[in-house]
């Protein structure tokens, strides 16, 4: 390891040692006010955060404001410490051993945290910084090349807080493949990572032996669009179906990449189109980066040759808009979009067809937004809960989860920690014999 990593790694763990002494409340108190001053708009550091990523992604700041409104909406205070309670019993545990039923525990963060984070959504490289400091584990957070800087932003904002707490997280990368990079990954006991299957099997083999990883692979989502629904809010639909579509350009694994509507959905087109122009309004293709750029053209293509041929399909938005969102007659599973800001919308006869699409793309669905009343939704969250969709929520929320949400289905913080059990009694008397009976 070269004398620079060596030395920001030894001085994460100290910190993370020094973090090992302080209360969680404490702890979740000031990863809660960093989260608060993001969630204000008149903060200096959230409104410089807005102009920059404003810049980096291409889209007005108000594009942007939704983003950082919607992803820190959940971390507060009460619910960071209310997820510790849920999924370790009891938030203290990781302070000190704690009665859990009949047996007394405690559970220890990793000594050194490594995160790889990917581009997507910018704030949930911030997530993975507070799941991890949330157990008092001292995280290096490597973004993606190319991304924005929103979590060294706000790593700022939490040593401006409490210096000991920000002491505890390094936000920084290196070249793919640098020898720098491979001693910071030797010396983690935990590696956490997003991305693609072919990257996350990289880090498998970069990864020390012993060290435990937790890998998020990619993940699809879908929208579902009630008869009832369409019919008694139309306008309603359109922009609960824009909100989750077009956050964050539909960068991120909670965004729909199909949309579903039961009895038809082709008077959504246009609308749709226009309202997520709005929300996030991305440069035309055009403009596009030219691997994006040749992608979508080449997407273009051959929904030309089919409309030439007399398929049924319809697509609003060519190359002189940032979005494209298409009307296909059958219906599909989830599948990735050829280029981003694709949206495929089809018809289902009845609702519940949907459960049976998810169930062949089984593993991969994360969401399912549903735009109907309380009876639709108990009507269909079971069938689609057992074809493995890990989260149902009504449209509109998709991009809104709780703090407690379980990405990949797995819990947020209890795949972090270790657990140590100390067991009462003393196995030998004051007189050096067995409590059993006399020593052999």
């Amino acid at each position: 390891m070269s004398a620079d990593a060596a030395a920001r790694c030894d001085a994460l763990v100290r910190a993370g040692e020094a973090l090992a002494d302080r209360p969680v409340a404490e702890v979740v108190a000031a990863l809660a006010a960093a989260c608060a001053r993001w969630r204000d708009p008149a903060d200096p550091a959230r409104r410089e955060g807005e102009r920059a990523l404003s810049q980096h992604h291409r889209v007005p700041a108000a594009a942007i404001a939704r983003v950082l409104d919607a992803g820190f909406e959940p971390w507060t205070e009460r619910a960071l410490l209310g997820r510790a309670d849920t999924e370790l019993g009891d938030a203290r545990a990781l302070d000190g051993f704690v009665a859990l039923g009949s047996v007394r525990r405690m559970a220890l963060g990793p000594r050194l945290a490594v995160a790889l984070a990917s581009r997507g959504v910018p704030t949930t490289p911030v997530g993975d910084i507070i799941d991890l400091l949330s157990v008092k584990a001292p995280v290096w957070l490597k973004p993606a090349a190319g991304s924005d800087d929103l979590a060294a932003r706000f790593a700022a904002t939490l040593a401006e807080i409490d210096p000991a707490i920000g002491a505890a997280v390094e936000v920084s990368g290196w070249p793919r493949g640098a020898p720098h990079g491979r001693a910071v990954l030797a010396a983690a006991d935990l590696v956490m990572a997003t991305g693609r299957a072919e990257t996350l099997t990289g880090v498998e083999r970069l990864a020390p032996d012993g060290a435990r990883l937790v890998l998020h692979g990619p993940r699809l989502s879908a929208a579902l669009v009630t008869r009832s629904a369409l019919e008694d809010d139309f306008d309603g639909c359109v922009r609960a179906l824009a909100d989750d579509v077009a956050f964050a350009g539909q960068a991120g694994c909670l965004s729909p990449v199909v949309a579903w509507v039961e009895g038809g959905g082709q008077e959504l087109l246009e609308p749709l189109h226009a309202a997520c122009l709005e929300r996030w309004p991305a440069p035309a293709r055009r403009e596009s980066e030219p691997g994006e750029r040749a992608a979508w053209a080449e997407w273009a293509a051959v929904r030309a040759v089919e409309r030439a041929a007399g398929r049924p399909v319809a697509v609003v938005g060519g190359v002189d808009s940032g979005w494209s969102i298409e009307w296909r007659p059958e219906p599909g599973p989830p599948t990735p979009p050829a280029s981003p800001r694709i949206l495929a919308v089809a018809p289902l006869t009845d609702a519940r067809e949907s459960a049976k699409l998810c169930a062949r793309a089984r593993g991969m669905v994360a969401c399912v937004g549903i735009a109907g009343d309380g009876k639709e939704m108990d009507r269909l969250a079971l069938p689609l809960a057992r074809a493995g969709v890990e989260r149902v929520t009504p449209l509109g929320r998709m991009q809104r989860p709780p703090a407690g949400w379980r990405r990949d289905g797995r819990p947020s913080i209890a795949d972090l920690v270790r657990w140590v059990d100390r067991e009462e009694g003393n196995g030998v008397d004051r007189e050096g014999r067995n409590a059993k009976g006399p020593a052999a």
